[in-house]
């Protein structure tokens, strides 16, 4: 029914990607955001949540995969289920609360009442049933692929496909990172969440997580008169180099129009790819040696005791800025955070971010953590409030239909491979990672149902 709105034409959809350019139907054309619904978010292999969410038997967790709300359980036997949230009698959403915690799980409309593995526990009246009813037959559909890596647990609506392991194997390692920074091997995202949502599509914040192009510009406000950015990270005394001040009336004619300069370490930075639309950038410039604070004083030795002191130098040794998991899911190792995308419609998004509490690391530590995430990626903060507004005027401008290309083909053609990483890479300035996002995008949107 969708293909048939896109004209009809089987090769409709790959007409809006081109080398180094994507068409503004993209983003502006409620048709292909349904067909994004039905061939993306209802086949991909989609971040849920974190075992950490339902730690006890008897917790739960609720979200939307696409457009399909699902609910996260915790079993007595310790098994994570992923269950689709409708009742199987009329239809209503079983459980309505963010999170919670039930022996059963009850509609609220006629008492049935379920299992945390889904299986029907109870039915008011059961006299009333038709001859032949089931019980077994009515219990919460599963989700049919679920999956979880240290914690971080998976699934697509879709039952076949590609496998979890080809899906999330290329970028393994990054969720490592951020997971070996606990003392104890593990996460907890017990700390909240900040959400908030933006009147724009749900790729501008998927094509931003990899952008490193537009923070001398689009967050010029968090840098000082140095050109330094504020420090993000407990135990810093500042952050990195982003722009170079012009220091005479001879500069040239860039820092004459604009006062300032991209930095040469902030240009120096690197972002890499490693297929089905992953890709990563490479950490921030910062001064390592002098990081010091009584909290992450305290955080290093107690990493050093449990893994050793080369271990740890390892673990400590900053390597990643954002991570994408695509297509709804990034990890930031500079704020530590989670970051999920859920699109509303083709012009709205929600965005949750999960600060996560590295376990077994000292309390003060994992404060401090809380603390400069609320001053960056809060819904009133000095970073991600630069990127919402960015986002909204570019859904507002792609309405005009002045033109009808979006340009993404920055060092185009100059990509290279880094056979270290198993990952092709380039400037952290390009924009290979968007065009390995549409590639993954295309992918998607050409396989029929």
């Amino acid at each position: 029914m969708v293909a048939a709105m896109l004209n009809g034409h089987s090769d409709t959809i790959a007409t809006l990607v081109e080398p180094g350019r994507v068409h503004r139907r993209v983003y502006a054309d409620p048709d292909v955001f349904e067909l994004e619904m039905e061939r993306i978010f209802g086949r991909a292999w989609l971040f849920v949540g974190h075992t950490s969410q339902v730690p006890q038997p008897g917790d739960y967790f609720t979200t939307e995969l696409g457009r399909q709300p699902v609910v996260m359980t915790r079993h007595r036997d310790g098994a994570v289920h992923v269950l689709f949230n409708r009742c199987t009698h009329r239809g209503a959403k079983v459980a309505n609360e963010r999170c919670g915690h039930a022996a059963r799980l009850t509609c609220l409309y006629h008492g049935w009442s379920f299992d945390t593995d889904g299986t029907l526990a109870a039915v008011p009246m059961p006299e009333g049933c038709a001859e032949g009813f089931r019980r077994e037959a009515f219990g919460l559909a599963r989700v049919p692929r679920v999956a979880e890596y240290r914690g971080f647990v998976f699934a697509s609506l879709a039952a076949s496909g590609a496998s979890f392991e080809d899906h999330i194997g290329p970028i393994k390692s990054n969720i490592d990172d951020l997971v070996d920074r606990a003392p104890d091997g593990a996460l907890a995202f017990d700390l909240g969440v900040h959400r908030y949502a933006y009147d724009g599509n749900w790729k501008l914040q998927v094509e931003n997580v990899l952008d490193s192009y537009h923070v001398p510009f689009g967050h010029a406000s968090t840098v000082n008169k140095e050109g330094v950015q504020f420090a993000r990270r407990e135990g810093d005394k500042a952050g990195t180099q982003v722009i170079d001040k012009a220091t005479d009336q001879v500069a040239d004619k860039a820092a004459e129009t604009d006062k300032s300069r991209t930095s040469q370490s902030w240009k120096g930075r690197r972002s890499y790819i490693v297929g089905n639309g992953h890709g990563w950038t490479s950490n921030t410039s910062l001064d390592d040696g002098k990081r010091s604070s009584p909290a992450f004083d305290e955080y290093k030795r107690v990493l050093i005791d449990k893994v050793g002191a080369e271990r740890a130098q390892h673990i400590l040794t900053p390597r990643l800025h954002n991570t994408l998991i695509y297509p709804n899911v990034s990890i930031m190792g500079l704020n530590i955070h989670v970051r999920v995308i859920k699109p509303v419609a083709f012009d709205r998004t929600e965005i949750n971010v999960y600060p996560v509490r590295l376990v077994g690391a000292p309390d003060a530590m994992n404060f401090g953590n809380i603390r400069l995430l609320n001053v960056t990626h809060s819904a009133a903060s000095f970073v991600q409030t630069d990127d919402i507004e960015a986002f909204v005027r570019t859904q507002k401008g792609l309405r005009s239909l002045a033109g009808e290309w979006v340009d993404i083909s920055r060092g185009l053609g100059v990509e290279e491979p880094d056979r270290e990483l198993n990952a092709t890479r380039a400037s952290a300035m390009h924009e290979m990672a968007m065009r390995a996002q549409y590639k993954a995008w295309l992918g998607y949107m050409r396989e029929a149902a």
